[in-house]
């Protein structure tokens, strides 16, 4: 019968390929937000203003009296 335990070796690999994979995973991430931060942007920008416009006109109608 073998043993199915890892030995040191083999768990600094297994640690190497996850450290590589996060990287680029990391690399991939940053790189679609650089091609698309404008947007975001600009449509954070766009519901700041809708919520602001929302919470002026509640408060408006809400305090007529």
């Amino acid at each position: 019968m073998s043993s199915e335990t890892t030995g040191p070796i083999e768990r600094a690999i297994g640690m190497c390929f996850r450290v590589l994979l996060a990287a680029i995973a990391l690399y991939f991430a940053v790189a679609l937000i650089q091609s698309i931060w404008q947007w975001l942007l600009l449509i954070g920008g766009i519901v700041s203003v809708g919520g602001i416009i929302a919470v002026v006109v509640i408060r408006a109608t809400r305090n007529r009296w």
